[in-house]
């Protein structure tokens, strides 16, 4: 009778366990996990620092202001970094361009692509490398003629 007993009680403190950790219904609390699938757009406005020249890879960019996923980058240390690359598109006056046709204290807009994990918990001092995927000119007589 002892032995029943015995195993009664070590069955129900088993059981017990099993039960509380059986999974809740509901939402998911807490961050969503970061799989580094998505891809957001960095969006960021500003002046040209440097003036680049045919072949360089990169140019300076003081920012004025960004979307939600440049903010960082905004609050970097300025000038900022840009990488460039063969597939960068310019764009100056409404029409295709190059590096070279950019000068120093240009108005640009620089759009790049970046996985989200990488830009939600970076640190304003050691963001992630920006390359541009589009680099636009502000052109300001084309703008006070519309």
């Amino acid at each position: 009778m002892r032995k029943l007993i015995t195993l009664v009680f070590l069955g129900a403190a088993l059981a017990v366990p099993a039960a509380t950790a059986a999974p809740m219904k509901g939402k998911p609390t807490g961050p969503k996990p970061c799989h580094g699938k998505a891809k957001v757009m960095v969006v960021l406005k500003g002046t040209l620092a440097n003036d680049p020249a045919t072949g360089e890879t990169s140019f300076q960019l003081n920012v004025t202001s960004s979307n939600r996923w440049g903010r960082g980058y905004k609050k970097a240390t300025q000038p900022l970094t840009v990488n460039v690359s063969d597939s960068t598109r310019y764009v100056k006056s409404g029409g295709a361009s190059t590096l070279d046709a950019l000068a120093q204290n240009d108005k640009v807009v620089v759009k790049s692509k970046m996985a989200r994990c990488d830009l939600r918990d970076a640190d304003p001092a050691a963001m992630p490398a920006l390359s541009a995927r589009q680099v636009v000119v502000q052109d300001l007589e084309a703008a006070e003629t519309h």
